[in-house]
């Protein structure tokens, strides 16, 4: 797979009322060159079981502990393709 046009990046903190919804929303658009890197800052709640739900080879999930939105998005900007 070549390196896709635009990077989405979404910060998940205990999100679990929201999570589903959002990843939908990413997943419906119409532009496809995309890959969605989700980054779970350290959830306790069930937001990893609803994201690992979704079956899509653009999403890529990297855990860590949490740190707050801001490192979580610089660590999406550092592994992003």
């Amino acid at each position: 797979m070549s390196d896709p046009a635009v990077t989405v990046l979404m910060p998940v903190f205990n999100g679990e009322r929201y999570v589903a919804r959002a990843v939908k929303s990413i997943l419906g658009q119409t532009f496809r060159d995309f890959e969605f890197l989700i980054i779970n800052d350290g959830s306790t709640d069930s937001s990893m079981n609803i994201i690992r739900e979704f079956d899509d080879p653009r999403i890529r999930v990297i855990e860590t502990k949490n740190q707050g939105v801001a490192a979580a998005l610089h660590l999406g900007m550092e592994k992003a393709k």
